[in-house]
């Protein structure tokens, strides 16, 4: 199972029956308000604050080169730093391992 656990699921399904997803006449919404709702779903169902980060969530991470797939690197680390890289790419919205390529780049410039 991925980062939504059930009670997320439930929180969405409540969310896909509710009366926003109809105008007030009980119509079927479309065009402009029907987009604005939909991205407001997928950023209450990937928990992100905006659209683009939310699509981010849903697409998963890019090809780091889409010619050629780069080594996979394996390194410990103390629990204590662990912690705070994933905090750290918790609070930028990114991931432990796009956090750590970061650092790495800025480190190696």
């Amino acid at each position: 199972m991925n980062a939504l656990d059930e009670s997320a699921y439930a929180v969405l399904a409540d969310e896909l029956h509710a009366p926003r997803s109809v105008d007030n006449d009980g119509q079927t919404i479309s065009g402009a308000e029907a987009a604005a709702e939909g991205q407001r779903l997928l950023m209450l169902a990937t928990n992100q604050p905006t659209i683009d980060q939310a699509v981010g969530v849903a697409l998963g991470r890019p090809r780091l080169d889409a010619a050629h797939i780069g080594p996979m690197w394996k390194v410990r680390a103390t629990r204590a730093l662990d912690e705070k890289v994933r905090s750290m790419a918790s609070q930028m919205g990114i991931t432990r391992s796009e956090f750590i390529r970061n650092a790495v780049a800025a480190y190696s410039l």
